[in-house]
């Protein structure tokens, strides 16, 4: 039988949830320009704040049923709620960008594990959050089938959390589209050349190691540094870490403004301790902006030969290795042509294409099932 009627939670979508975020709507917005005749009953929270995507794209969109809800995606409470309204609206196939499966849902779930970060030292994630976080995601080992964004992903995902090989289909992030055409300096950015830094300043994001590289340079730094992303209160942010007056911190940007950095900077530096695919790679590659990366297994696996890779926690390598960087154009333009064709590969048509043949698989194999019961 074939696939009809998919329920895509995009509420995974608003601000609260840049990375994830940007993977949902990029993913249904691909889905929607697949063939077939798919579906789409959407899901958005009612008053949900949004300031990235153009959401009148989706909701007016000839396959997409748009509908608000008041139901927590968040919180204890949300895989009820959650399986609650499954119940109500019905469907095909239910298909969450995030981990937290439904409870009671009617029809086959498909969820995507992006990574088992929480379950990780590098995250120093408190104990609460970590055994939340570990009992759902025992509860989503019963999804019908979960999508997951890399071979490391999916064996750290196997290893970590227990999850059943044979339901974690790897289905690779693609290069986001673009929010905008439009760039805006942002204010704070030295007239200096400069290297980037995006990202939270979260434990796992490794801030500390760039810190102490830029201190190490003195009072004459090859290259500024420069770090946009949202602050969380509750770590050290890299202008508190960092005692030179060569970094600086500008907190969360536009997207207008990120655009500006990227195609200002001379290269980008990466130094997370963990990742489950490492989107700054591809998203500097498709810039033309050479990367500097960790030396980690997933970002191994998303930028092949298209970055230079550092000890993730060896501040005097990061500088010798940003030193170096600078001061070579040659290098730098292989790393940029490197760069584009690496992030060619990571296309959202073919994320979609892929998820698609698992929310068919899922669908078959829950008709096959009923079938084999007497349903």
């Amino acid at each position: 039988m074939s696939l009809v009627n998919v329920v895509f939670d995009l509420r995974y979508a608003t601000d609260h949830f840049p990375g994830i975020g940007t993977y949902a709507y990029s993913l249904l917005a691909a889905l929607l320009e697949q063939p077939g005749d798919e579906r789409y009953r959407v899901l958005w929270p009612a008053g949900g704040v949004r300031s990235r995507f153009d959401l009148d794209r989706i909701r007016h969109h000839a396959r997409v049923a748009w509908t608000e809800t008041a139901e927590p995606a968040l919180g204890w409470r949300a895989p009820f709620r959650t399986g609650a309204l499954l119940r109500k609206l019905g469907g095909d196939v239910y298909l969450s960008p995030f981990y937290l499966r439904p409870v009671g849902a009617p029809m086959p779930v498909v969820l995507t594990l992006h990574d088992a970060l929480h379950l990780t030292r590098e995250s120093a994630s408190p104990w609460g959050i970590r055994v939340r976080f570990a009992l759902a995601l025992a509860h989503a080992r019963g999804a019908s089938a979960m999508l997951t964004v890399s071979e490391f992903a999916r064996a750290d995902l196997v290893r970590r959390a227990g999850i059943p090989a044979h339901k974690l289909h790897v289905v690779p992030n693609g290069v986001p589209p673009r929010m905008t055409t439009a760039v805006q300096r942002p204010a704070r950015v030295p007239e200096r050349p400069f290297a980037l830094v995006v990202g939270a300043n979260r434990p796992h994001k490794n801030l500390e190691t760039l810190a102490h590289a830029w201190e190490s340079f003195g009072a004459d730094p090859p290259l500024d540094l420069v770090a946009a992303g949202p602050i969380d209160p509750r770590f050290p942010s890299l202008g508190r870490l960092a005692r030179t007056e060569h970094v600086h911190e500008l907190g969360a940007v536009s997207a207008a403004e990120l655009e500006w950095l990227y195609a200002h900077a001379v290269l980008l530096v990466f130094p997370t301790l963990y990742e489950g695919f490492g989107l700054p790679i591809v998203e500097a590659g498709e810039r033309g902006l050479p990367v500097l990366a960790s030396d980690i297994p997933a970002l191994r696996e998303t930028g092949g030969d298209a970055a230079r890779y550092i000890a993730p926690q060896d501040p005097a390598a990061w500088a010798a290795a940003v030193r170096a960087l600078a001061s070579d154009p040659a290098e730098r333009e292989r790393l940029r042509v490197a760069g584009r064709a690496r992030a060619a590969l990571f296309d959202y048509t073919d994320s979609a294409s892929r998820a698609l043949a698992v929310l068919r698989g899922a669908v078959s194999d829950a008709h096959r099932d009923r079938r084999g019961r007497g349903d």
